[in-house]
């Protein structure tokens, strides 16, 4: 072998070396590049499940809680609707009493008028403010129950008020020639004062303070469920 072959065969031994190592460098580098992705892959997995289950269980959460509040406002319009189904039943059999209670309770209502007005002008007058002096008293009801009770629910109320409104005020209540828009009840008009003892008004405040009452009659049993269940 000469010089020349020698240097030849040594310069591809080396380059021959050299590239088996490139090769096996490049080769530990591949194995290192898929470890990490592998890794990263991996974490990344874990993160995207993790925010997954996050955003089922928020999810799952939400709708739990739309869910209730759904059935939280169905009970409350059915209570409401049950409670105006109360008072409405009230008001029905007020009307359909028999001719002497209803006759009885207009004229309790406007003999309670009638002395509320005198206990507010003696008040008035207690604390030397200046009382006005009204003309007349009108009793306004509607068509109906002042064809059926008018005459004699005004007569009535002032023989039962008279001890506290004296005979000059008593004199001054007379049935109105008008009628009212009223579903029951009657209305007591002096000067531009309007004391308003219709049925609705009268319901409308017996609900104010009694509603509460009869949600809890109407409702003690299934609220008390509803709670167990929540």
């Amino acid at each position: 072998m000469t010089g020349l072959d020698k240097i030849i065969d040594r310069i591809l031994g080396d380059a021959k070396e050299r590239a088996r190592e490139i090769l096996e460098s490049a080769q530990n580098d591949c194995r290192q590049m898929a470890q990490d992705f592998a890794a990263r892959a991996a974490a990344l997995r874990a993160e995207i499940a993790e925010d997954a289950q996050r955003k089922g269980e928020a999810l799952v959460s939400r709708a739990k809680s739309a869910a209730a509040m759904e059935r939280r406002n169905l009970l409350l319009k059915t209570k409401n609707a049950l409670i105006d189904e109360a008072f409405e039943a009230a008001r029905a059999e007020v009307l359909d009493t028999d001719f002497g209670k209803y006759r009885e309770l207009l004229t309790a209502l406007l003999a309670q008028a009638l002395v509320e007005e005198a206990k507010n002008a003696e008040r008035s007058l207690a604390f030397g403010d200046e009382v006005t002096e009204f003309d007349t008293y009108e009793v306004l009801m509607n068509e109906e129950d002042r064809a059926a009770y008018g005459a004699a629910v005004v007569e009535g109320a002032k023989r039962a008020a008279l001890r506290h409104i004296g005979e000059a005020r008593a004199a001054k209540v007379r049935l109105s020639e008008s009628t009212a828009d009223i579903d029951g009840g009657l209305i007591l008009r002096y000067g531009n004062i309007e004391a308003n003892c219709s049925l609705s008004m009268l319901l409308g405040e017996m609900r104010r303070s009694l509603e509460s009452k009869v949600a809890a009659i109407l409702f003690a049993t299934e609220d008390n469920e509803t709670t167990a269940e929540l």
